[in-house]
């Protein structure tokens, strides 16, 4: 995980609250207008799932990378709160989501596949 990434998902897990838009960040809207800002480093980076604006992109070297700028799922204020929900009643910590990262993703896969069902990925 990026080391910014991690002091996000610290802060947000800490304050257990969404945030909602953020217009002071100097990035803001970076996906749309109006967007919930809490999970601004989406603790399921790169899902890899197309439903949700993300697509595969080419870099320069030749590998691929999860560009996530046209998701908007995870940045809609209901999928936000639901989340924050489902971490608040699983007692998901940071240090868990690591620990998935190192090992494998499917506490995360799972809790990605709740929130598509409740709430489908919509294009903009």
């Amino acid at each position: 995980m990026h080391p910014l990434a991690r002091e996000h998902l610290k802060k947000v897990l800490s304050r257990k609250e969404v945030v909602g838009s953020d217009e002071s960040c100097e990035y803001y809207p970076c996906h749309f207008s109006g967007q919930d800002c809490t999970w601004c480093f989406c603790p399921f980076y790169p899902c890899g799932d197309e439903q949700t604006g993300g697509t595969w992109k080419r870099a320069k070297d030749g590998s691929l990378v999860w560009d996530c700028s046209l998701c908007f799922w995870i940045h809609r204020s209901e999928v936000a709160a639901r989340l924050m929900q489902i971490f608040k009643e699983r007692g998901i910590k940071v240090e868990d989501i690591e620990r998935v990262e190192r090992e494998e993703r499917s506490m995360l896969n799972e809790i990605f596949e709740i929130l598509k069902r409740e709430f489908p990925p919509k294009r903009r």
